[in-house]
């Protein structure tokens, strides 16, 4: 007598010689799922699909594909990439382009990568990186992200609604800035009053300007080191790194964007891990 199956007993398609997957039926879900997954009517995502293709859909030819027949691939693909687009913003930490997102699901966690600061800033505002953030470190130079083009006023905002600063900057008159002076080709001293200063405005423009409970949660110091990186990680999930290269402005940089994706391993880990050891070892701002 043939034994019942137990309850939970794994079965192998595969293992049966007549089975063949319906791909075409597949297809065809995969398309209508990804126009719910919007929320469009077939007319929007035939005008969306328009626009990546280069080739116009009709509405008609949409809901065919999603009932009867077989989506051609390029539309699948298309499907795909609108599905993964983010909205205007990095309202989930992604980057702008999806095709940016799919490289950054295969190579480690980096979502992005722009030629310089300058073009990152065009695309991703500082308001769009801090607005919503709980928890920012930071080191870098003179931090002007933070005391240069965020608003101080919403920087004292955020912190009294509870997020928690650590900014840590290149000690000025220090050594290591003095090297990077002599580097990038300022004159001795420029650097330094220019760190100087957005350390001044954190002090007497932010933490002087908030409340007791509110400044406990801004701490910043000093470090005379090598500088290496320009390092923002926000939310123990988002980093924006830049590294310093020989005799190139850190705003003429090439500048990396990184989503955490995984428990272990990728880039943000030892972005965060550059910026702890450099935390660990700073020096209070006197």
């Amino acid at each position: 007598m043939e034994r019942p199956r137990e309850s939970g007993t794994v079965v192998s398609l595969h293992g049966r010689a007549s089975y063949r997957p319906d791909l075409a039926e597949l297809a065809r879900n995969q398309l209508a799922a990804a126009r719910a997954a919007k929320g469009l009517s077939p007319g929007e995502f035939a005008e969306l699909l328009s626009t990546m293709l280069d080739w116009n859909v009709s509405p008609e030819a949409l809901e065919s594909w999603e009932i009867t027949a077989t989506p051609p691939g390029d539309v699948l693909v298309a499907a795909e990439l609108i599905v993964r687009q983010s909205a205007p913003g990095l309202t989930d930490g992604e980057p702008r382009d999806a095709l940016t997102q799919i490289v950054g699901d295969q190579f480690a966690d980096l979502a992005g990568v722009y030629a310089s600061r300058s073009e990152f800033q065009a695309k991703v505002s500082a308001s769009e990186l801090l607005d919503e953030a709980k928890d920012i470190r930071m080191s870098g130079l003179s931090l002007n992200l933070l005391c240069q083009s965020y608003s101080e006023a919403r920087l004292r905002q955020i912190v009294e609604d509870g997020t928690t600063l650590k900014a840590l900057f290149l000690k000025p008159y220090g050594h290591f800035i003095a090297e990077r002076e002599r580097e990038e080709g300022y004159p001795e001293g420029r650097l330094s009053a220019l760190t100087a200063m957005n350390l001044t405005i954190l002090q007497e423009r932010v933490v002087e300007r908030v409340s007791p409970e509110a400044a406990q949660r801004i701490e910043f110091g000093v470090y005379d080191e090598p500088i290496r990186f320009n390092i923002t990680l926000i939310d123990g999930q988002l980093c924006v790194a830049q590294p310093y290269l020989p005799q190139t402005r850190g705003v003429d940089s090439p500048t990396l964007l990184v989503r955490k994706r995984r428990v272990a391993g990728g880039l943000y880990p030892t972005f965060d891990q550059i910026f702890t050891t450099l935390w660990e070892r700073r020096e209070l701002n006197d």
